[in-house]
């Protein structure tokens, strides 16, 4: 027996800049029941080196502690190599920005997906937990990945 076949939506959104920490809570629970999966669980997954998903309270707290963390870890007015484009020559864009912060910030507290549980067709997240999609660069076009496993 095969088991059962994962099923996937595309989104796409645009950040309003750095640390911004959009609720995409309720886009995910619709993709859950649209795709009719009860049991399974669903993943969410971030295809960015400067963006991350987190399971966390929304509001001002929460984005006021990721820029402390931020700061302290990757302060915006050190000097990054990977910024220094006269030395870089890697993996450049047509208008590559400096964003060494964000990327640093990524590796080290951000995370490129989360998994959820589902149980009777509903996401089993805690009681204040929302599924945030969280901008560690600038504003701009995005995407991310919701794949549902279950029956």
């Amino acid at each position: 027996m095969i088991g059962p076949v994962p099923k996937l939506v595309e989104f796409e959104i645009k950040t309003g800049g750095r640390l911004d920490a959009l609720d995409i809570t309720d886009d995910v629970a619709a993709s859950v029941e649209a795709l009719g999966v009860s049991e399974g669980s669903v993943l969410v997954f971030s295809p960015h080196t400067t963006c991350c998903i987190l399971l966390a309270s929304p509001g001002r707290e929460t984005v006021r502690s990721l820029q402390e963390a931020m700061d302290s870890v990757a302060p915006a007015d050190q000097y990054y190599e990977h910024d220094d484009l006269s030395i870089r020559t890697e993996n450049l864009e047509e208008s590559e920005r400096p964003n060494a912060p964000a990327h640093i910030a990524h590796m080290l507290f951000g995370r490129a997906s989360e998994s959820i549980p589902l149980s009777e067709g509903r996401l089993a997240l805690g009681e204040d937990q929302r599924v945030l999609f969280v901008e560690l660069d600038d504003s701009r076009k995005r995407r991310y990945v919701v794949q549902v496993i279950g029956e």
